[in-house]
């Protein structure tokens, strides 16, 4: 694919302002993206992560008191089951946030004894990339928690931001663009100008910037597990007129795994699933905004 913009413009690209990103309480917008779900050795753990490291706020969510890290437009549900390996390693590759000050997270991260990491593994043979892909002044961080969930950090440049916010959704495949399409296809997203030979971007309606693809340019012989049963088992969107947007899926060819139904245990809340061509799992939902 031809090259259409530098490294360092998708960099700045992803560290555009977070007021292009999804807000759970976006009320205009027929999709948005409302939870990730985590399959955790020890709640504990990802408390001291998500919460005291990022600046969450635990709760509980419905009759079942499910353990939940809530941020002001994205929840991250924990579930005490040890995951059948990291992020790395599956086709979703981490969540983003933007922070206004990326660094001070940075050193906080370390504080709390977890560690940066990069973006994108090197070609085989290649020198790695430095740590983080960036120094003290850098706008976008890799990092780690616990059960090797990869988080990324970008700049928030908006006056006033608050000190975390959702971001983004980022894959990573071989068949990045053939991903890109179909994310399009079952969300109604649209092609984000700015496409590289290793990056393309989907926008979803209302929103905006919210669907990353990586090019996968590590180890070849990486075979991309389901995310099922890892530590991030899968990302939620929440769909205006979930029942007749299943019934579209259906329409498209689009397999739907479990058919939609409503869950008396969280709140009575919609919700289907589906799974991507490369074994990434989505819990579509309906209601997730009504959550408090």
């Amino acid at each position: 694919m031809k090259r259409m913009l530098s490294a360092a413009a998708v960099v700045l690209l992803l560290s555009a302002p977070s007021g292009m990103s999804a807000q759970l309480l976006n009320k205009e917008a027929p999709i948005v993206v409302s939870h990730y779900h985590l399959n955790v050795s020890s709640v504990d753990a990802h408390k001291k992560f998500f919460v005291d490291t990022l600046g969450g706020t635990p709760m509980t969510f419905g009759a079942d008191k499910v353990e939940v890290v809530k941020f002001p437009d994205v929840f991250v549900f924990l579930k005490v089951q040890k995951p059948t390996g990291p992020s790395r390693g599956t086709a979703f590759d981490h969540l983003g946030f933007s922070v206004p000050n990326v660094p001070a997270v940075v050193a906080r991260v370390k504080e709390n004894g977890f560690q940066q990491t990069v973006g994108r593994e090197p070609v085989p043979g290649a020198p790695p990339p430095a740590e983080g892909q960036g120094g003290s002044g850098a706008s976008i961080a890799y990092i780690l928690g616990p059960d090797g969930v990869k988080v990324e950090l970008v700049t928030n440049r908006d006056a006033g931001a608050p000190p975390i916010k959702h971001h983004h959704v980022h894959f990573i495949n071989k068949q990045y663009v053939e991903m890109q399409q179909w994310y399009m296809k079952v969300f109604n997203a649209t092609l984000r100008p700015g496409q590289t030979d290793f990056f393309i971007g989907a926008d979803l309606p209302g929103v905006g910037y919210m669907l990353n693809f990586f090019r996968w340019e590590g180890d070849q012989a990486v075979t991309h597990a389901p995310t099922q049963g890892r530590v991030m088992d899968h990302v939620g969107f929440e769909v205006k007129n979930l029942e007749a947007f299943v019934k579209e899926l259906a329409a498209k060819g689009i397999t739907v795994a479990t058919p939609y139904r409503k869950v008396p245990g969280l709140n009575n809340i919609g919700t289907a699933t589906i799974v991507d061509p490369w074994g990434v799992s989505i819990e579509l939902t309906e209601g997730m905004d009504k959550v408090s």
